[in-house]
């Protein structure tokens, strides 16, 4: 099973390299393809909101909120 802390890891992995919108966006989406029978309903709106964010400034998030949403999943466990 694909824990919250296991999604927190794999996004705190990809931000290491640094805070690219797209990026962290392709990654979701490649993550949601992978585990995507595995999530609970919160994990499951965080990617969502993560893979949208390359469908236009409006929905970006900031670094900020990103963050926030990774000490979310933390929380979850």
């Amino acid at each position: 099973m694909y824990a919250p802390n296991d999604l927190a890891i794999d996004l705190e992995k990809k931000f290491s390299t640094g805070f690219d919108v797209c990026r962290i966006s392709k990654f979701a989406f490649e993550i949601y393809q992978r585990h995507g029978l595995e999530f609970t309903p919160p994990m499951d709106r965080i990617l969502l909101l993560l893979m949208a964010m390359e469908e236009g400034e409006e929905f970006e998030l900031t670094e900020s909120e990103f963050l926030g949403l990774i000490s979310e999943l933390r929380t979850m466990d």
